[in-house]
């Protein structure tokens, strides 16, 4: 009995000493600001800082506070040391980190556990940092890593160290290498060339890193979250240049979907966004190609700013289920193309701010929003877009003096079934208006409030809807000039009807025209004109938003399919009513209906078609469109 009650005293002994090891090894954050910092006081427990002996911070449990940003802050030092089996928790700040190395070098973080925290490790403007066996279980950022040279970014972090359960990849100096079929929460690569990033999952993390990477492929991967955890991009390029990302699945990222930063001459071609906060932003990148990208529910569609310049923004869908409040924002841009884009169900399609110049728009095709362009900038082209059925078609905002909206060009637009097509603001001046095609009482429907703004251009003014013109000599301009207010300013040359000059009604006016037949059986066929669409921007845009004034115009649309498939048509933002034929690989029929004007019904064939042909109302009766018509394509 005696030797029972002292074993349990013993051990009893033996609890009540580890406890008061536990809890003499809990302390407060580590702040070491400079090399004077390293003391027993800031948790060193050995180590003169040399390479040989660097500074041992070992085996602390550190709780951090709510008023604490960091739990362990090293900054501004050179002397070599080492973190080692540190317990972090409770680093919850936004601002911060479980761990900051900034400014540093020759260190060392392993077997440290992180959690309960908001972010874990970050490397700032560090060299020669070593990762091992570190795991981290945070709700926000796992690893970042920022600088400004290569050389900060050339650390050493191996696959022992863990986020969230996965794997952490972060490679250094690799070249012709492929990384594909993994699930991970953090892909970095520093320095390399001729990589293949293919086919890999970064679930709920850091997303795919790129600093100082050239020539390599990003293709078919998903960079996402499921979960409201705080982290950053989908993808991020950092001084990076000749890369190609294609087909990724950029979904539900806290910032953006893909951001480029000081990087150049890069291609993001086929992409799907879907509700990122921003879906592409470029910072201080020139020189990118940017299309034939799905962008769905983002707040912010495509993003140019920190003076990007040379970019050609191509071929892009840009819709909304919910909300989408700038389609394409040009901040502080220059030199920029936008061309050919659809965009629907934008608060503003097109947003050129104050310090964006020498920018075109050239045949974007822009439907249904509350406002089509806003435009403060300054030297820009506007040029051959459709911006029908918004609230404002083109607004000026207000800038009160503190910029002046001036020498911006607006040619061969077409503006329709918008409550207000053109507003100019107070400081607006020099801007010109010539060729555009502006449907309905249109003179009510513009107010320029600007100065010395021009409504015609060497002898082409515009042509103003239902206002009545006369043009007795048939040059297609009317014989007198009309007035624009509140300014008074004069249209010298209107035109006396919409086809007095080239029409061209935004993305439509770009596609293909070809020639089809559609064959009898007997013999007897028809040839018909129609626009060629076979590219999905082209397919998806087809007859949105197009007055029904111009279905003359455009008088039929063949879309055309890779191969046979099931899908559907919708008449949304669509004017008019519509048939449609659909045919399989062999031109045979298999399907046709009458779409409604506006409607949300969706349209498809009894079975798979590789062609749909659609032509204004009544024509599958007039042409006789049947089971035995036959599409041939010469």
């Amino acid at each position: 009995m005696r030797r029972s009650i002292l074993g349990g005293l013993l051990i009893l002994a033996t609890v009540l000493v580890m406890s008061l090891i536990a809890v003499a090894d809990v302390r407060g954050p580590i702040s070491i600001l400079g090399n004077g910092d390293f003391t027993v006081e800031n948790g060193v427990v050995g180590g003169t800082g040399t390479e040989a002996d660097p500074f041992m911070i070992v085996g602390w449990e550190i709780r951090a506070g709510s008023d604490d940003t960091y739990a362990v802050r090293i900054e501004n030092t050179s002397a070599p040391f080492v973190l080692r089996g540190l317990v972090i928790q409770g680093a919850g700040g936004s601002a911060g980190s479980a761990i900051r190395v900034g400014f540093a070098s020759h260190g060392r973080i392993e077997n440290c556990s992180i959690s309960n925290s908001l972010h874990g490790i970050e490397l700032i403007s560090s060299t020669d940092v070593t990762l091992r066996d570190n795991v981290l279980y945070v709700s926000g950022r796992g690893l970042r890593v920022t600088g400004d040279s290569v050389e900060e970014y050339r650390h050493d972090i191996d696959e022992s160290n863990l986020l969230n359960d996965y794997g952490i990849r972060y490679l250094v100096g690799r070249s012709g290498e492929t990384i594909s079929e993994q699930r991970l929460t953090h892909l970095s690569l520093v320095d390399c060339s001729n990589m293949t990033v293919q086919r890999n999952e970064v679930v709920n993390g850091d997303g795919i890193q790129l600093f100082f990477v050239t020539d390599s492929t990003v293709v078919g991967n998903a960079a996402l979250r499921t979960s409201a955890v705080y982290t950053e991009h989908g993808i991020f390029l950092y001084r990076s240049s000749g890369n190609t990302l294609d087909n990724n699945l950029l979904q539900n990222n806290r910032l953006a979907g893909i951001q480029l930063s000081l990087a150049h001459r890069n291609e993001v071609v086929g992409n799907y966004f879907w509700a990122n906060d921003t879906g592409i932003r470029l910072v201080g990148s020139d020189e990118n190609r940017i299309a034939e990208n799905d962008l769905l529910a983002n707040p912010g569609a495509i993003l140019l700013d920190g003076g990007s310049s040379g970019n050609h923004v191509f071929g892009n869908m840009i819709r909304s289920r919910e909300y989408t409040a700038q389609g394409i924002t040009l901040e502080l841009a220059t030199a920029n193309t936008v061309e050919m884009n659809g965009l629907t169900g934008c608060e503003i399609g097109v947003m050129i701010g104050p310090g964006a110049s020498n920018n075109e728009l050239r045949a974007n095709t822009i439907v249904s929003g509350a406002y089509g362009i806003s435009l403060s900038g300054t030297y820009n082209r506007i040029i051959g877009n459709m911006v029908t059925q918004h609230s404002r078609a083109i607004l000026f905002p207000e800038t009160y003096r503190a910029s002046v909206t001036r020498g911006n060009d607006f040619a061969d637009n077409v503006f329709a079934d918008n409550g207000h097509h053109i507003y100019t603001n107070k400081d607006s001046y020099g801007n010109s208006f010539s060729g555009n095609l502006l449907f309905g009482n249109a003179l009510g429907m513009v107010s320029d409030n600007g100065s010395e703004n021009l409504w015609s251009v060497d002898g082409v003014g515009n042509y103003w809807g239902t206002e009545p013109v006369s043009d007795d000599d048939g040059d297609g301009f009317a014989d007198h000039p009309l007035t624009v207010y509140p300014s008074a300013v004069v249209d010298e040359s209107p035109l006396a009807s919409f086809d007095a000059r080239p029409v061209k009604p935004g993305m439509l006016s770009q596609l293909e025209q070809r020639t089809i037949r559609l064959a009898k059986q007997d013999g007897a066929s028809h040839e018909i004109s129609a626009l060629w669409a076979e590219k999905l921007y082209e397919r998806w845009v087809g007859y949105r938003g197009l007055p029904e004034d111009l279905l003359e115009v455009v008088p039929a649309i063949l879309f055309v399919f890779d191969e046979e498939i099931e899908g559907n048509f919708t008449m949304m933002t669509v004017p008019f009513d519509l048939d449609i034929a659909f045919f399989d690989s062999d031109g045979i029929l298999v399907g046709s209906t009458t779409m409604t004007a506006m409607a949300e019904d969706l349209y498809t064939a009894s079975s798979p078609f590789q062609y749909a042909l659609e032509l204004p109302s009544g024509s599958i009766e007039a042409l006789a469109i049947d089971a035995e018509t036959r599409l041939e394509i010469p």
